[in-house]
């Protein structure tokens, strides 16, 4: 085995590109693919920033310091990527949390289909790798980090071996990304 210290590594004649050089790749890539349009985010969007008050029967939003018009993607993937993260381990729980962010994913992507959005599974994509990446660093079980770092790059990897032009036929693996 032939195995460098940085950069891309090596292993024989198998080449695997390093982190750094998918990112930049993936950054290139995504200067090249627009939202159809915007739309008002809160730009945290994740489980912890949602709270409900039983007294009022309200669902309160907290931490709006991100809000902005952007591409609506990125609400969708931090708020999926934060149910992944919840360290639930009953199996009946685990599962209602799966079937959630299924349905939130579902709910999204017909939206997008109705809109005419067309590049929205590839967009999301790229959004779901950065909040994976991004948000290993809240969590101390290595085995959770490493399984969401695995699953950012091999979101970047599909991605980038998508040619933009067929933007329209990348289909997300939600079941795949989003199951433990």
């Amino acid at each position: 085995m032939c195995i460098r210290d940085r950069g891309d590594k090596r292993i024989c004649a198998a080449t695997i590109t390093s982190f750094d050089q998918l990112l930049q790749q993936a950054s290139s890539y995504e200067s090249g693919l627009r939202a159809p349009f915007s739309v008002y985010i809160h730009g945290d969007f994740n489980v912890d920033n949602i709270i409900y008050d039983p007294l009022e029967n309200k669902i309160n939003f907290i931490d709006l310091h991100r809000s902005s018009y952007m591409d609506y993607v990125q609400d969708i993937s931090v708020f999926m990527v934060s149910n992944y993260r919840l360290r639930v381990v009953d199996p009946v729980l685990r599962q209602r949390i799966l079937e959630q962010t299924r349905s939130f994913y579902t709910f999204a992507a017909a939206y997008a289909k109705k809109v005419g959005d067309t590049s929205f599974d590839l967009r999301l994509a790229l959004g779901l790798a950065r909040s994976f990446a991004t948000s290993t660093r809240f969590v101390l079980d290595r085995a959770l980090a490493l399984a969401m770092w695995m699953r950012a790059r091999y979101l970047i990897e599909s991605v980038l071996a998508t040619d933009l032009k067929q933007a329209q036929n990348f289909r997300l693996p939600v079941r795949d990304i989003m199951s433990s």
